[in-house]
Parts: C-alpha cells; structure tokens; sequence
C-alpha cells in the first residue's frame, strides 16, 4: 500500500471520527438545552456562592455537582429563580426561613436579571427560561442592589457594608463579601470589581461541571450511534483498505467535513453532518449494520468465506464499536484539527496514483 493510500485511509477514518463526535456533540448540546442544564448549572454555582448550607447543593469533593439528589435541587433552584419573591433581602433573617431560594431567589428576582428570562404566551408575570449565562457586571449590580434595597438615592459602600454584616453567620456569601470589602479598602468601584471576579471564578468551576457532564453524555450517545449504525473503526478501515474508489470518493468529501465544524448553530452543524453522510452513502457502504442483523446474529459479524463467527471476530466487532467511542469522545475540535493538518498534508505532498 503506497504512501499516499495510507494517508487517504487516515484522513478517512479521521474524519469518520470527527463527523460522529460533532454528530454526538450535537445530539447532547440539544439535550442540554431541552433540560436547560446550562441555567441548572448557573444556579447551582450561585447557590453554593451565596446560600449552599446542606450536601444536596454542594458539589461532590471531584468537583461535581451531580450527586443523588442533585437533579431534584436543580429542579427546585430552577422553579425558585422563575417565581418572583416579592421579598427583600431582610426576609431572609437568621436562619434564611423567610425566602424560599435564599438570597439566589433574591437576586434572581432583580429587574436586570428577570429581563433576561423568556418571558410566557400568557399575561401571568412568571417566565418560563433562567439565562444560561448572566454577565459579571450585571450580576455585581444585581447584587449590591439586592443588598441595598430601596429608592434612598444612590447606593453607598457604608450602606452596602451594613448590609453585609447583617447577613446571616451561616451564609457563605457573608464571609465572601466581608473578605472582597476588605479588597476594595471601601471603595464601590472596587468592590464591584471584585465581586465580577469572584463571580467569574465561579462561573470557571460551573463551566467545568457542565464540561463533565457533556462529556459523559458525549460518551453515552457515541456509544448509541456506533451500535445503531455500525460504526466500527475496524470495519471502515478494512473496506477503505480494500477499496480504493471507496477511500477516494470519501477523501473527497473532506473538504465539506472540515466546513461543518466552523458552522456557527447547531442546526446548522447538524444539517451539515446530515449532507455529509448522505454524500458518503452515496460512494459505498462503509457504516450500517448487513441485510438480516440483526434478526439474524451472525450476520452483524460477516466473515470471509460466509461462515459463522466465532468469539475472536465478535470480539474484533467490540473493539472496532468501542475504539470509534473512545474517539468520538475526545470531541469533534480535536478530530477537525486532524483532519486540516492531514488534509494539507495530502495537498502539499507527492498526488496519489490513479486506481487501478
């Protein structure tokens, strides 16, 4: 096998790997916002900032939040953010009993904050979406204004330090804001500042729950579509082993594989991936389970000759399943990456023999 043939079968099978993790990538990014789990995640490190007193809203010592109970208080902080309170910050008293949410609810409740919500079809003044991301500055005045609640006039540092002593000893959000007044030598800007970075250290950790939950969901759906559709590393690179006009027609579409990933939506991504398998159907059969599978379970492992498999090739079928897994789960940025380096490396060398 020449040189060049070896690196239409690379690029191939890479970008086999990179269509299956964005099409994964893409699958979970829909579940994620079907379950709105980037605004979970949002309240969840909010209220470990400001409220977190109990196991059920505190991440686990990897980092995670994902524990038993912690789809329930997802659920419940959600529901919280989109009720309107109608309370202030002097609810909350010693033992934070007076507001359902805590100062989380409180803060949510500001008018900066509810304008960012989609609102419902019906007149009723609850909304029915928590943004997935609120800005740091907006948070910061979000914040000091919940703290210092009223139309007094502008709001001042003495006012804003009174308020935060008198915090409950229990929140953590107390210590927190005595520590960044510290910072601020009772400056507002300052404090202000200090308070987006502190809410921007935190949004750090909630990118990194989100990450690792996407992550295990990527590894899940992979799984998924390599059962559903056969996509067995092994396999592909067998038949583009085998069949050079195969290998040429899907080095071919290459180019378009690379286009998809830069797309800027999801569905656009996901409409591109859809084009891309279709145009790869087109020039051979290379994913897909055989005629008769699996009704018939021999036929899900062909081998030469048509006899029955045995555990070695059943086994080949497994890793072949499970290698296009691992792969996909190293995500589709990645495996572009490779597809652009190999792909110009394809262009800058010696042209491929014609078949043949």
């Amino acid at each position: 096998m020449s040189t060049s043939a070896v690196t239409d079968v690379a690029i191939a099978m890479v970008l086999a790997f990179a269509v299956t993790a964005l099409a994964a990538s893409t699958i979970v990014e829909w579940i994620g916002n079907l379950t709105r789990k980037r605004a979970k995640y949002l309240l969840r490190g909010l209220r470990n900032m400001l409220d977190a007193g109990d196991n059920r809203t505190m991440p686990s010592t990897e980092g995670s939040p994902m524990r038993p109970a912690g789809v329930r208080a997802e659920r419940s902080l959600y529901n919280q953010a989109l009720t309107p309170t109608g309370q202030t910050v002097d609810a909350l008293g010693t033992a934070e009993a007076g507001v359902e949410g805590g100062l989380t609810a409180l803060v949510f409740d500001h008018p900066l904050l509810r304008s960012m919500m989609q609102p419902t079809q019906s007149a009723e003044s609850k909304k029915s979406r928590v943004p997935p991301y609120v800005p740091a500055e907006t948070f910061s005045r979000a914040l000091i204004d919940t703290l210092v609640p009223g139309d007094a006039g502008p709001v001042t540092m003495a006012q804003v330090q009174t308020a935060i002593r008198e915090l409950a000893g229990t929140m953590p959000a107390r210590e927190a804001l005595l520590s960044l007044e510290k910072q601020s030598r009772a400056d507002l800007d300052a404090f202000r500042v200090e308070v987006e970075r502190w809410y921007d250290a935190q949004m750090d950790r909630v990118s990194g729950w989100y990450k690792r939950w996407a992550q295990r969901w990527i590894i899940a759906v992979a799984a998924g579509l390599c059962l559903f559709a056969n996509i067995d590393a092994y396999a592909i690179a067998g038949t583009l082993y085998r069949d050079p006009a195969v290998r040429g027609a899907i080095v071919g579409q290459a180019q378009q594989g690379q286009n998809c990933a830069a797309l800027p939506d999801d569905q656009a991504r996901a409409d591109c991936v859809r084009d891309l398998v279709d145009a790869v159907g087109t020039t051979g059969r290379v994913v897909g389970w055989p005629a008769h599978c699996p009704a018939t379970p021999s036929a899900c492992v062909p081998v030469p000759g048509g006899g029955r498999p045995g555990v070695n090739d059943w086994l080949v079928k497994l890793l072949g399943l499970v290698v296009t897994t691992l792969a996909a789960a190293m995500g589709a940025p990645f495996w572009f990456g490779a597809l652009n380096r190999l792909v110009n490396l394809r262009l800058t060398g010696k042209p491929p023999e014609p078949a043949g």
